[in-house]
C-alpha cells in the first residue's frame, strides 16, 4: 500500500504530518511503520487489565502525542478522550473508551503494516 492510499482506509492527515517531518516522506513512513509495534499500547492494555488509572492516563497521553504527530486523527481524539475521562474521575467512561479504541488501533496497525 502506498502512503497516499492510507486515507481511504484510516483517518490520517498526511499533509500536516509530512510538514512535521520536513516533507521527508521516507522518514514519515518509517515512523508510521514503527507505530505498528508501538510498545506503549501494550503498556496501556496492561494498565487497563490491572485497573491502574494512573497508568492508563500516562500511556493514553503518550499515545495521544504519538498519534497526533503521525496525523492519526481518530486515534489522537480517542486517546485524548481517555486522558480527559481519567482526569475527570470518570472511570466507567475511561474503560468504555479504552474498549472502543482497540478495534480502531488494530485497523490502523493493519493498514500501516501494509505500507510499502
Amino acid at each position: 500500500m502506498k502512503l497516499q492510499d492510507l486515507p481511504d482506509v484510516i483517518d490520517i492527515n498526511i499533509t500536516e504530518s509530512l510538514a512535521r517531518f520536513s516533507n521527508f516522506e521516507p522518514m514519515y513512513v518509517k515512523y508510521l511503520k514503527r507505530f505498528v509495534d508501538e510498545p506503549t499500547y501494550a503498556a496501556l492494555q496492561a494498565s487497563i487489565a490491572a485497573h491502574d488509572l494512573k497508568g492508563i492516563e500516562t500511556h493514553a497521553h503518550t499515545l495521544k502525542g504519538v498519534a497526533g504527530n503521525l496525523g492519526l486523527t481518530t486515534l489522537f481524539n480517542d486517546f485524548n478522550a481517555i486522558v480527559q475521562a481519567v482526569r475527570q474521575g470518570d472511570e466507567a467512561t475511561a474503560y468504555e473508551l479504552c474498549a472502543a479504541v482497540d478495534p480502531k488501533m488494530q485497523a490502523t496497525r493493519t493498514a500501516l503494516s501494509q505500507l510499502d
